[in-house]
């Protein structure tokens, strides 16, 4: 399994390497470069850690970077999605020492059932599990691109890796029905959404909810699809991610409102590896995430949870529709003299070989792994020679015609940007002055007094050992 996710982070590392060459210049882009490179050695830190304290330290160490990847462009977004991940570390730790202290042991792997809630709950905040997904739209839509395409590509996955090692969790309802929402919820405010990332974001929540309903059905198949998706959704999503980035760059705009432009003759290459991820996410034959997604549905099948099915088959035609409005906005609505915005400033852009380069490494292992999908359930020891199966070509192919006739049918209501509300996404607005309240108090507290510090140690430390005390007897 760590294997598995090492590589998926080390295509995606090398992909971005390669885009940063193109993105950046000068001094910026050293600075990303050096940034890539150690966000990908944490994360190879954190899927080989052998206990819970470790693998919390690295993951730790990505959410670092990646704060410091974000605040180039948005400080306050940043410091959401820091103050949310180390929230996130500090209920998974909890939950370790819990585990440490009734089983002696805190190694990566499964957790006592009144510990494992903490794991649990923390490794949803990484997951963006929907309640406390708040962080993740906005880190996406601030971030420079390149962020988001590792943030999405494989930082995130850090969650799904931490609750697949928490064990297997047979026929878990909770599982089951937090991936279904996901998978709907995702969907629903991907529509919504005008801004390009924040479109990709929200169908990071939903694709994530495909590998937690993976991995509530309990048995092999499960786990290898949700493992399999994982993959081929780091190398379609970051493909989808560039994509924006170098419509971004090329026309000073991710607003689909101004993007009905010419991007697809402007920038035809981009438009064809575009369409390569889109195809790939909705789940078209011969792609990576129709493979992915037919070993998901069957390991539903196979245990009889169609309710489930049904829900993933339904935002499999939310996702179609999604990447239609972002596909006919962003590149095709205005033909060849479409409305223009900042494409002089943006023209040099769009010759860069490097970025490309990046591009076609992800497209072309999306399309390897859609066209071959054996070597991949081969890997994971899993038998399983139907991918191309009628029905799983049928099933697929009526999900896209239906999305592409929906969105045929309500495009001109979709091109208004509508974004609707939902109560979770409003929460935020109203609590979160809290942990900001918090980081201020604290920060407060540092007063630089010897016996204050002292004060705080001698009364921690009775806490401490009046706790061990109650549990050790």
């Amino acid at each position: 399994m760590s294997l598995f996710f090492a590589v998926s982070s080390t295509v995606l590392s090398v992909a971005v390497l390669f885009y940063n060459e193109w993105y950046f210049e000068g001094k910026e882009r050293r600075t990303f470069n050096f940034l890539t490179v150690g966000c990908w050695v944490a994360s190879i830190g954190a899927l080989f850690a052998q206990d819970w304290l470790v693998f919390v330290v690295f993951v730790e160490v990505v959410s670092l970077i990646l704060w410091r990847m974000i605040s180039f462009t948005d400080t306050k977004a940043a410091l959401i999605y820091l103050l949310a991940q180390l929230g996130a570390a500090g209920l998974i730790l909890i939950g370790a020492a819990g585990a440490s202290l009734e089983a002696g042991t805190m190694a990566v792997g499964p957790v006592p059932s009144e510990w494992r809630w903490f794991v649990l709950v923390g490794l949803g905040v990484k997951t963006a599990f929907p309640g406390v997904h708040f962080w993740l739209p906005k880190a996406h839509s601030a971030a420079p691109t390149p962020a988001s395409a590792l943030l999405s590509g494989f930082a995130v996955k850090l969650g799904i890796y931490g609750i697949a090692r928490l064990g297997t969790f047979a026929s878990s309802p909770e599982l089951l029905i937090i991936g279904s929402v996901m998978a709907i919820f995702g969907v629903l405010k991907a529509l919504m959404q005008h801004d390009a990332k924040r479109l990709l974001a929200y169908h990071t929540v939903s694709q994530l909810g495909y590998m937690v309903a993976a991995l509530g059905v309990g048995t092999l198949l499960g786990l290898a699809g949700a493992l399999y998706h994982a993959l081929a959704h780091a190398l379609f999503k970051g493909l989808l991610f560039l994509s924006v980035g170098r419509l971004e760059k090329f026309y000073g705009t991710k607003d689909l409102r101004l993007l009905r432009g010419s991007a697809a003759w402007d920038m035809p290459y981009t438009f064809v590896l575009f369409i390569v991820g889109a195809l790939a996410i909705s789940g078209f034959p011969g792609m990576s995430g129709f493979a992915s997604k037919v070993m998901i549905k069957e390991a539903l099948k196979e245990q009889g949870m169609y309710p489930v099915y049904w829900v993933l088959q339904a935002a499999g035609v939310g996702t179609v529709i999604s990447f239609c409005k972002l596909g006919y906005y962003g590149f095709l609505s205005g033909g060849k003299k479409g409305a223009i915005v900042g494409r002089k400033e943006g023209l040099a852009y769009s010759r860069g070989s490097f970025g490309f380069l990046g591009m076609v490494i992800l497209a072309a292992g999306t399309v390897f792994l859609g066209f071959d999908p054996e070597v991949t359930s081969g890997f994971l020891k899993i038998s399983m020679p139907g991918f191309f199966g009628w029905d799983n070509v049928f099933s697929s192919l009526l999900v896209v015609s239906l999305g592409v006739g929906i969105f045929y049918l309500v495009k001109d209501f979709l091109s208004s940007g509508f974004r609707g509300s939902v109560v979770l996404d409003g929460l935020w607005k109203k609590i979160q002055h809290v942990p900001l309240a918090v980081h201020f108090v604290i920060v407060k507290m540092h007063s630089g007094r010897l016996r204050f510090y002292l004060t705080v140690v001698v009364f921690a430390t009775l806490a401490i050992l009046l706790y061990l005390a109650k549990h050790w007897r």
